[in-house]
C-alpha cells in the first residue's frame, strides 16, 4: 500500500511525461491508421458436383469421387484462361497473371465445398472479382468436363455464399486495437522515462531525506499557498490564512523547545535564518517566525540584510510586536561592526532573528551565521542534495549549531516518510 502511494505521488508529479507519451502515441497511431496502405480479403463459397456420379458403384464411392474432384477444381484458379474470363466479364485493367496472384482457393475439409478468396486494395473490386469467379467457374468446369452443351446435366458449380460487405476482412488492425496497443506502449515508455527521471533526480523529495542529509530535525513546513508567493506580504497571509498561521505557530513552538535544550545561549538568543540560494524563502520564514513569536507574547528584533529596496517592515503586524532594522549590503560588513549593531539590537528583545542573504551567494551570510547562537536552515521543497549538503557542510565548518530545518513550498503526502512534491 505504501509503495502504491509513492507511485501515485510520482505519477502526479510526472503527469506531463505520461500525458506527452499518451498524446504522441495516440496521434502516431491515428496517423498510421489514416495513411497506412491496407488490403481487403473477401470470400465466396462454392458447392461442386461431379459430372456423373450415377455410374459410381456406391454412394460412398460417389462422395469420395466428388471430394477428389474438388481438390482438382481448386487448382484451376491458377489458370490464366479462367482468370481471363473474369477479366473480360468485369473489364478489368490487369493481366491474367496479376489477377491470379490475388486469388486463392481452398477446400472445406470432408466436404465438397470450396472457398474462393480474393485480396485487393479496393474492397468493392475484391467482392466483384470473387463473385465473378463464382459466376464463370460453372461454364469453365462444364467445358472441361465436356458437358457444357448438355441441358440434362445440372450445374456442376453452385454459389452457396456470395461475397458481400459482411465477408470483407481488412489486413489492418481495427482502430480500437491500434489505439489500445498505442496506449499500452505509451504507458510502458512513460514508466521507463519516469523511472530514469526518478533514478537520476538529485532533488530531495522527503522529510526523512532532509533530516538524513542535514542531521537536523524539520521544525517547520509551509505548504504551497495561493495567497503567498515569494514576494508577498507575510503578515497579510498570516492574518488571512488560518492553516498558514497554525503552521507558523507550530514552527515557533518547535524552535522555542529546541532553544531551551541548547546550553550557553546568549541573552536574548540570536537566531540566523539562512537558505542555500536566493528565492528559497528565508526572508519569508524569518518574518513569519518573528510574527509567530510576537503572537505568543515575545518581543522580537528582526535584522534584515540585503538591498535597501527589498527591506521593509511588516505592514500588517500588530504595533510594537516586531521591531525591524535593516543593514544594506552596500556597506562593508565585518564581524566587529556587526557585533556592535547586534549588541544594540539585543536591548529589550526576547529573541533576535537575523534574516540572512543566500548562504552560497554572499560572504556576509557566513559572517552572520558565525555571529548567531543557532541556525535555522530554510530549503525549498525539491532542493537538490548538492545545495543542501553545501549549506550543511558550510555551517559545520563555521561551528554554529543547526537548530533545525524549515521546508518551504511543500505539499505534504500521507506517506510515512513525509514525501514532498
Amino acid at each position: 500500500m505504501e509503495l502504491l502511494k509513492r507511485w501515485l505521488i510520482v505519477l502526479r508529479r510526472r503527469w506531463l511525461v505520461v500525458a506527452a507519451c499518451v498524446v504522441v502515441a495516440l496521434v502516431a497511431a491515428s496517423a498510421y491508421n489514416a495513411t497506412a496502405s491496407r488490403t481487403y480479403t473477401v470470400s465466396t463459397q462454392l458447392f461442386l458436383r461431379a459430372p456423373d456420379v450415377k455410374t459410381s458403384a456406391s454412394a460412398y464411392q460417389g462422395d469420395l469421387f466428388s471430394r477428389q474432384r474438388v481438390q482438382t477444381y481448386s487448382k484451376m484458379f491458377q489458370s490464366d484462361d479462367l482468370a481471363q474470363r473474369v477479366i473480360d466479364r468485369l473489364k478489368l485493367d490487369m493481366t491474367a497473371q496479376q489477377l491470379v496472384s490475388k486469388v486463392t482457393a481452398s477446400t472445406v475439409k470432408d466436404t465438397v465445398l470450396m472457398v474462393v478468396s480474393v485480396t485487393d486494395p479496393d474492397a468493392q473490386q475484391a467482392m466483384n472479382i470473387a463473385n465473378a469467379y463464382g459466376d464463370v467457374l460453372n461454364s469453365y468446369v462444364a467445358k472441361i468436363e465436356y458437358v457444357d452443351n448438355n441441358p440434362d446435366i445440372p450445374p456442376l458449380v453452385q454459389v452457396v455464399t456470395r461475397a458481400s460487405p459482411a465477408t470483407v476482412v481488412s489486413s489492418a488492425l481495427p482502430l480500437w486495437q491500434l489505439l489500445a496497443a498505442a496506449l499500452v506502449a505509451a504507458l510502458a515508455v512513460a514508466s521507463s522515462l519516469i523511472w530514469l527521471l526518478e533514478r537520476f533526480d538529485t532533488r530531495v523529495r522527503s522529510r526523512c531525506a532532509v533530516e538524513e542529509i542535514t542531521g537536523s530535525t524539520v521544525v517547520g513546513q509551509f505548504e504551497r499557498n495561493g495567497l503567498l508567493n515569494r514576494n508577498q506580504d507575510v503578515d497579510l497571509t498570516f492574518d488571512a490564512d488560518e492553516n498558514f498561521r497554525q503552521a507558523a505557530l507550530r514552527m515557533s513552538i518547535n524552535v522555542d523547545s529546541v532553544l531551551h535544550r541548547i546550553p550557553d545561549l546568549s541573552k536574548p538568543p540570536v537566531l540566523a535564518v539562512v537558505a542555500p540560494h536566493h528565492g528559497e524563502g528565508a526572508s519569508m520564514v524569518s518574518r513569519v517566525l518573528g510574527r509567530a513569536f510576537a503572537e505568543r507574547g515575545k518581543s522580537v528584533m528582526e535584522i534584515q540584510f540585503g538591498p535597501e529596496s527589498e527591506m521593509a517592515a511588516p505592514r500588517h503586524a500588530p504595533s510594537n510586536s516586531v521591531a525591524v532594522t535593516g543593514i544594506g549590503l552596500r556597506q562593508v560588513l565585518t564581524a566587529e561592526t556587526f557585533d556592535f549593531r547586534l549588541d544594540a539590537a539585543k536591548e529589550g528583545a526576547d529573541i533576535v532573528i537575523l534574516d540572512c542573504p543566500a548562504f552560497s551567494e554572499s560572504i556576509e551570510a557566513q559572517i552572520l551565521v558565525g555571529a548567531a547562537d543557532v541556525v535555522v536552515q530554510v530549503i525549498d521543497a525539491g532542493a537538490t542534495t548538492r545545495s543542501l549538503t553545501e549549506i550543511t557542510d558550510g555551517t559545520k565548518v563555521i561551528g554554529t549549531p543547526v537548530l533545525g530545518v524549515v521546508v518551504n513550498f511543500a505539499r505534504r503526502s500521507t506517506t510515512v516518510d513525509g514525501r514532498y512534491l
